[in-house]
C-alpha cells in the first residue's frame, strides 16, 4: 500500500506538465461545451474531459476530439485510482469511511493513519523511521 501510494505521487508529479498542456487545449476547444455543459463540475482530475465526453452527442466535433485526446490521461488516472481502491480497502474503510471522497482527502486520510495501514495480504507494514 505505501509503495502504491508514494509511486501514484510520483506519476502524478511526471504527468503534471502534460495535463497542463491538454488543459489549455480543452480551454481553447471546448470553452462553449464547459461553459454549457460542465460549469458546476470542479476543475481538476479530469472531471472536466470526464464531463464533456458524457455530452458526447452534443458537443462540437473538436471539442470531442479534444476530449478524447485527453482521455488517456483520464483512463491511466482512473486505473492507478481502481488500483488504490482495490489494495486499500479494508483501510479506506476502517479509517477514512467518514472522509468525503474528492480533492485528495481520502489520500490524505490514509497518510494520516501510514503507520497503521495493512498490505492486500493483511499483515501490518513496520512503521515508517522518522529519518
Amino acid at each position: 500500500m505505501k509503495k502504491f501510494v508514494a509511486g501514484a505521487f510520483a506519476f502524478a508529479t511526471i504527468v503534471s506538465s502534460s495535463v497542463a498542456f491538454a488543459q489549455q487545449n480543452l480551454v481553447a476547444d471546448c470553452a462553449p461545451e464547459i461553459a454549457k455543459y460542465c460549469s458546476n463540475v470542479t476543475p481538476g482530475a479530469h472531471r472536466i474531459v470526464a464531463c464533456l465526453i458524457s455530452y458526447e452527442d452534443k458537443i462540437s466535433p473538436r471539442c470531442r476530439m479534444t476530449a478524447y485526446l485527453g482521455s488517456d490521461d483520464l483512463g491511466v488516472r482512473m486505473k492507478a485510482l481502481k488500483g488504490m481502491a482495490t489494495s486499500c480497502s479494508a483501510d479506506i474503510l476502517q479509517y477514512c469511511s467518514s472522509v468525503l471522497a474528492g480533492g485528495g482527502r481520502i489520500y490524505d486520510c490514509l497518510m494520516k493513519n501510514k503507520a497503521t495501514l495493512t498490505t492486500a495480504a493483511g499483515t501490518k507494514y513496520p512503521p515508517l523511521s522518522s529519518s
